[in-house]
């Protein structure tokens, strides 16, 4: 059984090298425990993270064999399809904005909202805001300039475009290009701690303003170098946002999830319903809804219609419990289009490292050192939608052969190479031993490993291209093999918004009265979420955020 497993990103803002080794450890399959808020919302989940085998003959999406695929489980929804009548309703407010979900892009759009002078109310479905990262990302912010950051924005677009497949709304992706210093400096501006210098590059690799000529040397995986930490733990931002959203007059409302938007005869947006204690609240709204609730990971229905079995990814990384699609169903209620199916997952593999992976016909698949949504759609495109990865008992020495500058930024070398000889490591002292527990073919196997050590020696990886000089030799027993699936971060597929963070609808016109920010918005990914563009996706929650109170405030 693949459990959830606590996120490398929350780890990322807590752990020092003792709780680094047990924190990567839960990252080959311990379920994390939750605490607080957590506990709470997690009681209404139905299910734990299980395997289940999705049967051909019975996906919505056709798959060509039985695969397993994670369950996140299943949350509470909150979305409510029939009219809730008015005689349900138990209280009314008039104001100008409400902001549906605070994790990151709730947060920036109820912020910008009240800083132009709109009153605004924000409300949450779950005890407390949800931030899984303590990262912020960009290409034109004071950070950036601090750190003497450059980029070639023309080739930045270009890679987007391609990881897209060129499906996505170039004219999004070039909003973000022109605004994201703005905005970033906007959010960063609100901190207690303005040091700069407290704000490191997540991937410590220094200046290259051409990536293409340097990242293989610099950065954890090839990705650009775009991503800056924040100098707090992803478990405190949530308190930290909620403090600076109070002291600029918004009004929280948590365990207060909407429901249902509220359209005049003309189809504008005019107000939502919310599920308070005390029952149906409606709110009118003269200026408009942001839905900024999330994805849909804890909606089993809505990921077997949306997503193809083979992009399920094996196990979750999240804990956002409240992230049912209840944006997505409230925005399609009245009229609005998205993504097309199937839509995409943010992904990740189980192993950040770029450790040498076999399927299970016991074959290479891929060159190792990829972005991490690369390489997890490789492992998913194996017979059975996954790999095992593998090592020999002298990782201890030779892992300064892949260990590069950012390798530290989820933790010491110790933690890394004690997830790849856990409890969940098969183990034998001979490769052909090691094949039989794998359960894959033994000649193949022990051909793969030997064409890879003889690759190594000379220095070159003929078959997938790997960094020839990285390449480290599987020849020390006893020998390890870990199985390895993708793991999910959330969904990436939402409702299809224009670059004012409009919701659009079939006809791409704007529904009027009606946003959306974050995970729950669409039209820029397809596929995959690209992690090669470093914090993509915070800073585009912060960037939407931005935008939606420049929007409703002129």
């Amino acid at each position: 059984m693949n459990e959830r497993k606590l996120s490398r990103r929350a780890f990322l803002g807590t752990a020092g090298a003792a709780t680094g080794l047990a924190a990567l450890a839960s990252l080959s399959g311990c379920a994390p425990k939750t605490t607080g808020a957590e506990q709470s919302t997690a009681d209404d989940i139905a299910a734990n993270g299980a395997m289940q085998t999705t049967d051909p003959s019975k996906a919505v999406w056709p798959v060509v064999e039985e695969i397993e695929v994670g369950a996140a489980g299943e949350g509470k929804i909150a979305f409510v399809a029939e009219p809730i009548a008015e005689s349900d309703i138990v209280a009314t407010h008039d104001v100008d904005v409400v902001v549906c979900g605070l994790g990151p892009a709730g947060d920036a759009a109820a912020l910008s909202c009240a800083e132009h002078g709109l009153k605004t109310v924000a409300v949450e479905k779950q005890s407390t805001g949800n931030y899984n990262s303590a990262t912020i990302g960009g290409t034109s912010s004071k950070l950036h300039q601090h750190w003497g950051m450059t980029y070639d924005t023309d080739a930045w677009i270009a890679d987007a475009m391609v990881d897209c497949a060129f499906q996505g709304d170039m004219s999004l992706y070039r909003h973000f290009l022109e605004k994201n210093g703005e905005a970033v400096d906007w959010y960063i501006g609100h901190f207690d701690n303005q040091n700069l210098d407290d704000y490191p590059l997540t991937f410590a690799a220094g200046d290259f303003p051409d990536f293409r000529d340097e990242y293989d040397k610099t950065s954890l995986s090839r990705s650009w170098n775009t991503s800056l930490n924040l100098p707090y733990p992803p478990g405190d931002l949530a308190g930290i946002l909620a403090g600076i959203l109070e002291n600029a007059g918004v009004e929280i409302r948590y365990s207060c999830p909407a429901c249902q938007l509220v359209s005049d005869d003309a189809g504008k947006v005019t107000g939502v319903i919310v599920k308070s204690e005390q029952g149906f609240e409606k709110y009118n709204c003269a200026k408009g809804v942001v839905l900024a609730t999330g994805g849909y990971e804890f909606n089993q229905q809505m990921l077997k219609e949306r997503c193809r079995p083979r992009s399920v990814p094996g196990s979750w990384l999240t804990g956002a419990f409240g992230n049912t699609g209840d944006g997505h169903q409230m925005g399609i209620a009245v009229g609005a289009a998205e993504d097309e199916f199937p839509q995409p997952i943010m992904l990740d593999p189980e192993q950040l490292m770029p450790y040498l992976r076999v399927n299970k016909l016991g074959k290479r698949f891929t060159p190792e050192y990829e972005p991490y949504g690369h390489l997890a759609l490789a492992i998913q495109a194996q017979p059975g939608t996954y790999d095992f990865y593998i090592v020999d008992d002298a990782i201890d020495e030779k892992i300064d052969k892949i260990w590069t500058p950012s390798s530290s930024c989820y933790g010491p070398k110790e933690a890394w190479t004690a997830a790849a000889r856990s409890e969940k490591a098969l183990k034998a002292d001979t490769l052909e031993e090691l094949a039989e527990l794998m359960e894959v073919p033994v000649d193949e196997f022990v051909a793969s490993i030997e064409r890879w050590n003889t690759m190594a020696a000379a220095g070159k990886d003929e078959d997938f291209g790997f960094p020839g000089d990285m390449m480290m030799t599987i020849d020390t027993p006893p020998y390890y093999a870990t199985k390895e699936f993708a793991d999910g971060l959330c969904t990436a597929g939402g409702l299809l918004v224009d670059t004012e963070c409009r919701v659009l609808d079939k006809n791409r016109t704007p529904i009027e009265g009606l946003f959306a920010a974050g995970v729950v918005s669409g039209g820029m990914f397809y596929n995959t979420y690209p992690h090669n563009l470093n914090c993509l996706s915070h800073t585009r929650n912060c960037l939407m955020g931005y935008t939606i109170g420049e929007v409703l405030g002129a």
